[in-house]
């Protein structure tokens, strides 16, 4: 009988690709092992940079542990003399939010990814934008944190997400160089991925107590709304903007009314 070398060639060339199948496998199984250690060992080396960084900050500026009343717990001097952006601190009761707020004149989003030393820095900085002045007298001022994964930045304002947390922490500061100012938290909630302050002409009557409305009856799933607040042409909401994990389309918002403002004794 003659022998079919024609079967025989197929079959050979079927084996070779059987036999070269586990080792792309094998390849692809290594690449995706390699990119996932490298994601954990830099989300690792970023947070770890934030602590120390922001650890070296405390430090340097604190002077007490007291919330409200009229003296700062932050010595914002020394920290304006180490960056002349940096104008305010903020701290929020119950989470780990407790940092300078800085305003770039070189340009909004400059704090983004830099430190209070001006250096890269993943976390970068809570910061405010041009359009917004920096005593918070604006009707209206956006300030904003990265969600990071651990504690750090502006992380735990997602805890205001548990109904509970939100309605036993009501209050957060903020201290200027010469001012203690004091705010009620309103609502927390997801929103768009629009910017605020280009969306909305809050010189406009009607454009303000519309976006007050919303504030206190957010059109979200995601929400929390403290009953009996009002709101009215006067009032000065600082509204706190930070990613949603894994959602780059929406942001989690934790929206504060000024109820005191008084000067640092």
């Amino acid at each position: 009988m003659a022998r079919d070398y024609t079967d025989y060639s197929r079959a050979e060339k079927g084996s070779k690709k059987k036999s070269k199948l586990p080792i792309v496998i094998i390849i692809l199984s290594l690449i995706v092992i390699v990119a996932c250690c490298f994601y954990i060992g830099s989300t690792f080396l970023n947070e770890h940079a934030a602590k120390v960084s922001y650890g070296e900050i405390a430090v340097e500026s604190e002077k007490t542990n007291d919330e409200g009343g009229t003296t700062s717990p932050v010595d914002l001097e020394s920290l304006h003399k180490i960056n002349s952006d940096v104008y305010a601190w903020i701290r929020i009761p119950g989470t780990h939010v407790d940092y300078p707020i800085a305003q770039s004149t070189v340009s909004d989003n400059y704090y983004l990814h830099r430190s209070i030393y001006k250096r890269y820095l993943f976390a970068g900085m809570i910061y405010t934008q041009s359009c917004n002045r920096t005593d918070f007298r604006d009707p209206v001022t956006v300030v904003y944190g990265h969600n990071m994964r651990s504690t750090t930045m502006f992380s735990t304002l997602h805890y205001f997400e548990d109904p509970s947390f939100f309605n036993e922490h009501d209050t957060f500061y903020i201290y200027t160089l010469d001012r203690v100012l004091t705010y009620k938290i309103v609502s927390a909630y997801r929103y768009d991925s629009r910017h605020i302050m280009n969306s909305f002409d809050f010189t406009e009557p009607e454009v303000l107590e519309n976006f007050q409305q919303h504030t206190l009856n957010p059109l979200s799933t995601l929400r929390n709304v403290r009953s009996g607040v009002t709101l009215d042409k006067d009032s000065k909401l600082v509204v706190l903007s930070t990613c949603m994990s894994n959602d780059k389309s929406s942001r989690y918002l934790v929206n504060g009314v000024l109820i005191s403002d008084v000067p640092i004794s």
